[in-house]
């Protein structure tokens, strides 16, 4: 089983790690082109002049200090990417026990992976360094006159290379639970994966898709998905889904619950916020 994380555009600086490396990544392995694409995004991020980078990246005056970070990416201290993403759903997620008491194991970790602007798809304990680009930017590559979206960059290499990297998986645990959405998801979704929608029930029954708080949800889901001690195969994923999020018990005592609508697809409910 594979549990893909939205990312965040908050990260934590530093690490105490050696600089990225490219070709140690998660697909790196299964298809070379997904270390080409990495490289060129890589490149293009470290080359481009604030006065490029600022429109196309989408940041505002007060960001561009991030900018610099881009400059040093290939040559800045690494961590592992589950500790460097930060926000709503990694602090729900709770990777090193600070709000629950109990850190991910290495089991756990393993199944984890981050959806990326400049990765693609990245491992839990995968290296990497501080930087800045999102889905819906823009590069300007080397040799190229116009400028190219990173969904371009992605288009034809992640979807193949997560598919051919899903048939490695044991036919009873080879479902890809994937928790990314909007431009992230669109880099590259994969065929007959599980997604998530966060649906909020209020009093008078009517339902309303949650978003403020949707990667919250998603990263206490992820979390339990990780350390429960079950397989799901891809071909019953949504009901397999759907029996772990209902044997958590402080799911139940927040009256969390579930609906299948289709083999591809499942619906978290959860009470309305006050």
């Amino acid at each position: 089983m594979l549990i893909i994380l939205p990312p965040s555009e908050t990260k934590a600086v530093g690490g105490d790690s050696a600089p990225l490396e490219l070709s140690e990544l998660f697909l790196s392995n299964v298809d070379s082109s997904v270390t080409t694409v990495r490289k060129q995004i890589a490149t293009s991020l470290t080359s481009m002049s604030p006065k490029v980078a600022q429109p196309l990246l989408g940041l505002r005056d007060s960001q561009v200090g991030e900018l610099s970070h881009n400059k040093e990416l290939l040559t800045s201290p690494t961590m592992p990417a589950i500790e460097r993403y930060t926000g709503v759903a990694y602090d729900a997620l709770d990777v090193t026990g600070q709000r629950t008491g109990t850190a991910l194991n290495s089991a756990a970790r393993e199944k984890l992976a981050i959806g990326s602007a400049l990765f693609g798809v990245i491992g839990a304990e995968d290296l990497i360094p501080y930087y800045r680009l999102s889905a819906g930017s823009k590069l300007k590559l080397r040799g190229k006159a116009d400028h190219v979206t990173v969904r371009s960059r992605w288009s034809g290499v992640l979807t193949p290379a997560l598919e051919q990297w899903q048939t490695q998986l044991p036919a009873d645990d080879n479902a890809i639970i994937d928790l990314r959405s909007g431009g992230y998801l669109n880099l590259g979704p994969v065929p007959g994966s599980l997604k998530l929608r966060v649906e909020s029930l209020y009093p008078d029954g009517t339902r309303k898709v949650v978003s403020h708080f949707n990667k919250h949800y998603k990263g206490l889901v992820a979390r339990e998905l990780a350390l429960a001690d079950v397989s799901i195969p891809a071909d019953r994923a949504a009901q397999a889904f759907c029996d772990v999020v209902a044997g958590v018990v402080s799911f139940s005592d927040a009256n969390f619950s579930t609906e299948i609508v289709d083999e591809e697809n499942v619906t978290l409910i959860v009470p309305a916020e006050k």
